[in-house]
Formats: structure tokens, sequence, C-alpha cells
């Protein structure tokens, strides 16, 4: 039996130093990963805690202007959070990122199905006068006219209209609530500030807005162009749909993809009057601002939208 040496005594003693100091490595780096779930649980929670009380908020405040502007604070909110939860999916598990999106999908269901309550979409049933023209050949036609009796006092806008060129001015518009919707290779041009504008099911279409004093609400745009200014644009189910932009606050898209952006380039008479009525700085566009609710990964841009490319833009719209 060999004689233990003291250099064997020391090379033990050595190993478990050596044991002891990885394994209270180990314990201190478990003990910070653990210190950083709890803290990401806690700010997940208040987030969340801050979303619920603003939704129920939401039944409280009666001004259509003023719940729009809650509902695009809810919408931001939730979009914080999704990011964040983003940001942080590093030391989270695969089943842990999967509930955060489960938890954030039914929060932005729930906003969607109070907002569609509280802040229906209209309902229009208003009469085309006997002197509209149909003619696909027909570059200028009478604009269809809204008649009052027929649809809630302040509301004005187009339905169920191909092949046409609509125009609604300044006066017609002034802090109203203005619609297009099923409308298919039609042209609009709107002089004047809407205090929102409504977009839904516009197909092959060029739609052209003066400043809108708060949100631009749009669903169901395919292969179309809008030039369109607002505080706020919230852009879904739509595709190949090209954007000039001027928004002060940040876009918003869901279930949308070939969708390209570039900046507001409109020009008509009173223009720089309307953007001072609407309250919107000309000089704050953040038109590259667009958050994806359907793009989570924040060290990627989104592949549904991209900027346009300055060769295909179109240098000026003059209307």
């Amino acid at each position: 039996m060999s004689e233990i040496t003291m250099q064997d005594k020391l090379d033990f003693l050595n190993k478990r130093e050596t044991e002891r100091k990885l394994k209270s490595k180990q314990n201190e780096k478990g003990s910070v990963e653990n210190e950083k779930v709890d803290y990401f649980e806690k700010v997940v929670a208040e987030k969340k805690s801050e979303i619920k009380e603003l939704i129920e908020q939401s039944s409280q405040i009666a001004q259509k202007d003023k719940l729009a502007e809650h509902f695009n604070k809810i919408s931001n909110n939730i979009l914080t959070l999704q990011k964040y939860i983003a940001s942080n999916n590093l030391f989270l598990r695969t089943y842990d990122i999967k509930v955060y999106q489960e938890s954030i999908t039914s929060l932005s269901n729930e906003v969607k199905e109070l907002e569609d309550k509280l802040l229906p979409k209209k309902r229009f049933n208003f009469k085309k006068r006997s002197d509209v023209v149909k003619a696909s050949n027909v570059t200028q036609v009478q604009p269809v006219k809204l008649d009052k009796v027929d649809i809630d006092v302040g509301d004005c806008g187009f339905k169920d209209l191909n092949d046409q060129e609509l125009n609604l001015n300044r006066e017609e518009v002034f802090k109203k609530d203005v619609a297009l919707a099923n409308l298919e290779n039609c042209t609009v041009k709107i002089y004047g500030t809407p205090s929102t504008l409504h977009l839904s099911n516009i197909k092959n279409c060029k739609i052209y807005s003066g400043p809108v004093s708060t949100s631009i609400f749009a669903d169901g745009c395919i292969e179309s162009t809008l030039v369109i200014s607002c505080q706020q644009l919230r852009l879904h189910s739509s595709k190949s749909v090209n954007i000039y932009l001027h928004v002060t606050s940040r876009a918003i898209m869901e279930d949308c993809t070939h969708i390209n952006v570039a900046p507001y380039n409109l020009e008509y008479d009173k223009l720089a009057e309307d953007f001072e009525r609407a309250g919107l700085d000309r000089n704050v566009n953040n038109w590259l601002s667009v958050d994806d609710f359907n793009w989570l990964n924040v060290a990627k841009d989104s592949p549904n939208w991209n900027q346009m490319e300055e060769a295909d833009r179109v240098p000026s719209f003059f209307i």
C-alpha cells in the first residue's frame, strides 16, 4: 500500500476547494436567475394590473374621442408588455413563453370586444342620390352624398361603390367621424380635418385624406394606397398596401402582410391650416414607428412591413 504524500494531500484539498467554489458559483448563479425570474414576474403582474384597471375605466368614459384615445393607450400598454416579455425570453422556458403569449392574446381579445361594444363601427344605411353616375370608364363623377335622415347625425362617408372618384370637402368632414366601407377601384379625396376615419373592406383603392385629429382605424384594406395623417393608425387584416403616413404617436398593425410605408406627402390648398385645426404637429412624424402585434422578436424587424424604397415612392400627391 503506497504512502500518501504531502503533495497528494494538497492536491486533494485543492480539488475539494475548487469543487466548493464551483458549487458556490452555481448556487449564486441559480439565485441570480431566480431573482431575475421573480423580478420579471413582478413587472409583468404590475403591467397586467395596470391594463386591467384601464379596461375597467373604459365604460366610465362618455366622449367618443376621449374613449378612442383611451383604447389607444390600452393598446400601447399591451404592446409595451408584449415587448418586455419578448426581450426577456432568453431565460424563460418555452412553456412559459407560450403561457405569456396566450395571456397577451387574451388581453388583446378582451380589449377588442370591449372596444367593439363601446365604439361600434358605423352601420350605414344611406341613400344614393339619383344624379350619381355609375360607369367603370368615368374618372370624375358626382360623389355619393349621405342622407342625414338615414344615418346618425355627424356621420359621413361612402359605402358599396365601385369604379368611382369620390370627394368630401372641409365643411362636410370637420370634426366628423368619416367611414369608407366596401369600396373597390375607387379614388377618395378627403379635404379637411375629420375627427376619426374608419376604413373597412377597401380593395384596389386610393385614399387621400387631410389630417385626422385622432385615430384612423383600417380593416381589410387590400392592394390599395393610403395617403393619411393622424394621431394614431391602427391597421388590421390588410395586405399589399402602400401607406404614405404622418402619425404623431405610433402605428399599430395586426394580421397584416406586405405593408410598405413612406412619409406623408399630400398637397392641397389650406393643408397647413388643416394641420393646425387638427392639432397635429407637422414636424413630428413617426412614420417608421410601426408596432406589429404578430411579431414578438425585438431583435429583428417584422417581416410584415417595410420602408418603401425611395425609387418606388410617388414624390407628391396633389389633389
